[in-house]
């Protein structure tokens, strides 16, 4: 090699590692003035309600001010860019699951954005169950009684938030499961004045945002998508009951920063841990149905790879495409 090539070299690897060790540096002295939980989704959703159970528990323990803001729209584009343009200084976290960070930007042919590049994940904020529910006065109560419907002439129709989300997902998954014929309809708004009122027939859900209305008589489960009934609705069948195991999923939320917090990724895992394990944000998991997963940062890193695997599959076995 040329002595001056090999100066040039030599030169450029001591400024790339120069730059690397500063802006670690930099980032471990960067000093948090608040909590920011930033939401996809509109105040007195799930995400919503679980934001507002944690950020002052969180806050108290970081000594800083918290809130919450939403965010709502473009299936989580505007929360995840909202996170990532922030001062990080102002302790920006996004709360939501993949679809709103993996996959926000897919439909809108931007780069998708990457969970362990363009942010650093924080923890597991709960593991939930899905239910297909239905409006209350729907004649057809079980899963099979929904495809004899279809069979017999009657279009059936299922709503969810969108395209590609994993309700649609899970959806279109266990129509082909079941053999039935249906019609998406996708909502920008909620879907809940039409399934209630029968305008829609089914819905597949995170049990959490739908028990409400369960428990109210406006709406009717007829199966979870677990491995075995669930105590808050130990009525309804199981899909492992009904023989349909593979359509066993379970669900939750993740906390992510962004990438230039990483130095402060360990904290912010101990601060959520710690939260979870209170008796008090525990008793009000249960009550919602659903866990507290006070995961450390390696075990969510390996939640958040088994649950991307699991989607990428859907949605390639759905849409013809990931990410």
């Amino acid at each position: 090699m040329e002595p001056n090539r090999r100066t040039f070299l030599h030169a450029t690897m001591g400024w790339v590692a120069g730059w690397s060790t500063a802006s670690a540096r930099a980032q471990a002295s960067l000093e948090l003035k608040s909590l920011q939980i930033v939401l996809p989704t509109p105040p007195g959703s799930q995400p919503d309600v679980l934001a507002r159970w944690l950020v002052d528990p969180m806050a108290r323990r970081a000594k800083v001010p918290g809130s919450v803001l939403n965010r709502p729209g473009a299936a989580g584009a505007i929360a995840a860019d909202a996170v990532l343009a922030a001062d990080p200084s102002s302790g920006p976290l996004l709360l939501g699951g993949l679809d709103h960070v993996a996959y926000s930007h897919v439909n809108s042919n931007r780069r998708a954005l990457d969970p362990f590049v363009d942010f650093v994940p924080v923890g597991a904020v709960n593991r939930d169950t899905w239910v297909v529910a239905t409006g209350a006065e729907q004649r057809a109560g079980t899963l099979p009684e929904l495809v004899q419907a279809a069979r017999s002439g009657v279009p059936i129709s299922y709503g969810t938030s969108g395209e590609g989300g994993t309700a649609h997902l899970l959806s279109v998954r266990l129509c082909r499961a079941i053999g039935l014929e249906a019609q998406h309809v996708p909502y920008k708004d909620s879907y809940l004045p039409d399934l209630i009122a029968g305008r829609i027939h089914f819905v597949i859900a995170p049990t959490p945002a739908v028990l409400g209305q369960i428990k109210g008589g406006r709406l009717r489960a007829i199966a979870t998508l677990t491995d075995a009934r669930i105590s808050v609705l130990d009525a309804v069948p199981s899909i492992r009951e009904l023989g349909w195991p593979e359509q066993v999923f379970y669900g939750g939320l993740f906390l992510f920063a962004p990438a230039a917090l990483s130095a402060h990724q360990e904290r912010l895992n101990g601060w959520l841990a710690e939260t979870l394990r209170q008796p008090d944000i525990a008793m009000r998991y249960h009550d919602a149905a659903i866990e507290p997963t006070p995961l450390n940062v390696e075990e969510t890193r390996h939640a958040i790879t088994q649950r991307l695997r699991l989607l990428d599959a859907m949605r390639i076995a759905v849409l013809g495409r990931s990410r």
